[in-house]
């Protein structure tokens, strides 16, 4: 008997998975985002618009798009409806860039607990980022890194900590971490008593129980800190709650507890429907009874609306670091003949090479001096002041970080 091979049937299809997962040392986050976004929505489309092979495309962003050369230019990439710009810095202004979706982690956190969050990196504690959507983890410590500019975030960092390296949290030095909803109970046993506990989903920051207290700011700073924030960003939070600032405080001048609940019901409904999709590379029409359909804002959305005010943001952030450290460079030792690792280390005993801390600390006024006491102690300091000694010709960050020093004096002298 002949046994005969059957025929595969022509009619069917097979499918083979594809990951694309897109590496870059260009931070520009919301970008790429959009362009694998729009691509999945390309390859996954019932209609025939891919005209080439997905390969292809691929090949274009990788290696025919060009990087945007500093300064005022901007790359454009056009695909589907969407057109994505890149944009860089001028090279001897590098301000963190300001393409990082600042909106997104105003709309997370309203101003109190922004500022709690960096204070907190800026004093280098342990904090830890909680957030059922992977995606915004990676981009809010992204964002709060940027903060502290010019200081540079110089502990542990795993934006998106795996499950098996939860005893991590528990490592006897400062770190900013991430973790999913998902792997935070199995966590909890080894989060230490020092961490600050960063709920991004639900605006709630938890502190432990052997949490060190964190310097008072100067009021005066503060105060100016808040108000920039509020001016440019203070009705983010809630407009993406489906409310506005004064919706929210008229509710609570009322004084009715039923009404406030229902109102702050009602937004944290909103909230929840629009980040529950997050992570999801394609996202669906929503229903018809969709809460997102009646506030239809996209998540981060207003970054785009009024770029300037994440411009402004930065600068105040910029402005009160200027104002904390204007006359630190006094303080700085004769230009050192060889180079040593640290500004702590050169110069032997005699501190002949070393930062006057003590002098330093005796020129800033008492408001300022409980901040500053704890900042010239910080690892972030240390780096910022050993590469003002030793590199200070070759780190565009602080030679602007000095400009912008100089050109608040010189407004100080206009105004006398």
């Amino acid at each position: 008997k002949v046994v005969r091979p059957r025929r595969r049937s022509k009619t069917h299809t097979y499918y083979a998975p594809r990951v694309l997962c897109l590496l870059s040392t260009w931070p520009y986050l919301s970008a790429f985002r959009t362009y694998l976004t729009e691509l999945y929505r390309l390859a996954t489309c019932t209609t025939n618009f891919m005209k080439a092979p997905i390969e292809r495309y691929i090949l274009n962003i990788c290696a025919e798009v060009p990087a945007p050369p500093p300064g005022s230019f901007e790359v454009q990439l056009s695909i589907l409806d969407s057109t994505i710009r890149f944009w860089a810095p001028p090279a001897d202004q590098p301000v963190a860039y300001v393409s990082l979706p600042y909106g997104i982690l105003f709309e997370c956190l309203d101003i109190g607990n922004v500022l709690f969050a960096w204070y907190s990196l800026a004093c280098e504690r342990k904090v830890l980022l909680v957030s059922g959507q992977l995606s915004l983890l990676t981009v809010c410590a992204e964002i709060l890194c940027a903060m502290l500019f010019p200081m540079r975030w110089s502990h542990l960092y795993i934006p998106v900590l795996p499950r098996f390296l939860s005893p991590m949290l528990d490592a006897p030095m400062p770190y900013l971490c991430g973790i999913s909803r998902e792997n935070f109970p199995h966590a909890v046993g080894d989060i230490s008593e020092e961490t600050v506990v960063v709920d991004l989903d639900r605006n709630i920051i938890t502190m432990g129980q052997h949490t060190p207290d964190l310097p008072s700011l100067p009021h005066r700073r503060k105060m100016k800190l808040e108000a920039a924030l509020e001016n440019h960003a203070g009705e983010v939070f809630w407009q993406a709650r489906g409310l506005t600032t004064a919706q929210v405080e008229e509710a609570r001048a009322s004084g009715d507890e039923n009404e406030l609940a229902m109102l702050l019901g009602k937004a944290d409904a909103v909230w929840d429907e629009k980040i529950s999709t997050l992570d999801d590379a394609f996202k669906c029409s929503p229903a018809p009874d969709s809460m997102s359909l009646l506030y239809d804002d996209a998540i981060g959305s207003s970054n785009d609306k009024k770029q300037s005010r994440w411009d402004a943001v930065q600068e105040a952030f910029l402005r009160f670091y200027v104002s904390m450290l204007k006359d630190y460079r006094k303080f700085l030792p004769p230009s050192p003949k060889d180079t040593r690792s640290s500004w702590r280390d050169f110069g032997g005993i005699d501190g002949g090479g070393r930062f006057m801390v003590e002098d330093f600390m005796k020129a800033q006024r008492p408001e300022f001096q409980p901040f500053l006491e704890e900042l010239v102690g910080t690892q972030q300091f240390d780096d910022f002041i050993t590469k003002r000694m030793y590199n200070a010709g070759n780190a565009p960050d602080v030679t602007f970080f000095d400009q912008s020093i100089d050109a608040k004096k010189n407004r100080s002298k206009l105004k006398l």
